[in-house]
């Protein structure tokens, strides 16, 4: 049997559980943490990397991004340097 990875999420308020259990589900994952935020790319990449340091994760789970997103905006990356990035099209 394989161990689940540590997983913090970070989403939006209102967001989907249905559909962070159904990543996680599909990555893996046990999550640990879960933060609520609508903030700018910008902060919310430095909250999660602040989490994942927070709580030992190896994954990162942002649900409402796309690689598209992740791919136009740069400051995403910060996390893949700590952690795994899982979005709703994928990981990285």
């Amino acid at each position: 049997m394989t161990a689940l990875r540590r997983a913090v999420v970070v989403c939006r308020i209102g967001c989907d559980s249905g559909e962070i259990a159904r990543l996680a589900q599909v990555h893996g994952l046990r999550v640990v943490h879960t933060v609520y935020t609508d903030t700018g790319p910008e902060l919310a990449a430095r909250i999660a990397v602040q989490h994942a340091l927070d709580h030992a994760a190896e994954v990162v789970l942002i649900p409402y991004l796309t690689g598209r997103e992740v791919r136009e905006a740069p400051v995403w990356q910060a996390i893949t340097w700590i952690a795994d990035l899982v979005t709703s099209t994928g990981a990285r």
